[in-house]
């Protein structure tokens, strides 16, 4: 993974790469400047890093979290779990600007099922993105979720990522990941995971991925959902998710994400 950057230039590198495609001239820039604006991420108030959530992020997971899940004793991986599953219950901490800071269930329902029939998500995403099952895509697809969600007015704060570390499914994987959004009226999480029909609480999809573990060592972190990567903890750059312009690693995935997704107006959730 790539050194980290700021949340503007993220979102710049995503934006100029996606929209200054190939064909097009450096016109655009100014229209890549607009969306930009719209679509810059505001990281969280001085309060929220406060919070057990933040606490915990920054003692555990600021580098690969399959080693440090790999280095961890049993009793540390349980007593870890414990503080998360409790840290997910607490309130929000912060100044939210007018963004939504929790969503129903029929709101999260929605970016689930939005995803699963994306054209990039949809029954060809397996021949056209990845036809040998090499990367499965759950953290594309949180990922894409994470910018669903900035779109839709939510507050940063109330968005993160969910990694469940360990071997799954008798070795075929080594972690999940999901993008989870804060719940309204509960103390709570939804996970807007593809893999069910449906969003369901942070509650259930851990006790969903603890019963997919091969040997009881399943280690959760929560983080900042701009972390790409179970390897790094940097977040997203153009170069990462679309390639140098030559080569794409992820056989056009996140471009033809973007390329679609930019051309749409989406809109905010109803309240």
């Amino acid at each position: 993974m790539k050194q980290g950057v700021s949340p503007l230039r993220v979102i710049f590198l995503l934006l100029f790469v996606s929209l200054c495609h190939e064909g097009k001239s450096f016109a655009d820039f100014k229209a890549c400047e607009r969306a930009i604006k719209k679509l810059a991420i505001h990281g969280p108030g001085p309060q929220a890093l406060a919070s057990s959530l933040y606490r915990i992020e920054s003692r555990s997971s600021q580098g690969s979290l399959l080693d440090i899940q790999e280095a961890a004793s049993p009793q540390t991986i349980k007593e870890h779990n414990r503080e998360i599953k409790e840290a997910l219950r607490e309130p929000l901490i912060g100044d939210f600007q007018g963004r939504q800071k929790a969503i129903t269930q029929k709101e999260a329902d929605t970016f689930v099922k939005n995803m699963a029939k994306h054209p990039v998500n949809g029954t060809e995403r397996e021949s056209n993105y990845d036809p040998e099952e090499c990367f499965g895509f759950c953290f594309g697809r949180a990922s894409l979720i994470h910018h669903e969600a900035i779109q839709r007015n939510i507050e940063p704060e109330a968005i993160r990522k969910i990694w469940a570390v360990g071997s799954l499914e008798n070795e075929k994987w080594h972690f999940h990941v999901s993008t989870i959004l804060k719940a309204q009226g509960r103390g709570t999480w939804w996970a807007t995971d593809t893999i069910y029909k449906s969003a369901i609480s942070v509650e259930t999809w851990m006790n969903r991925m603890e019963r997919s573990s091969d040997d009881g060592r399943l280690m959760f972190f929560v983080t900042d959902p701009r972390r790409f990567s179970v390897y790094s903890p940097q977040f997203y750059t153009g170069l990462d998710l679309l390639g140098d312009g030559q080569s794409d690693y992820y056989n056009g995935y996140f471009r033809d994400y973007f390329e679609f997704t930019l051309k749409k107006k989406t809109p905010k959730l109803s309240h």
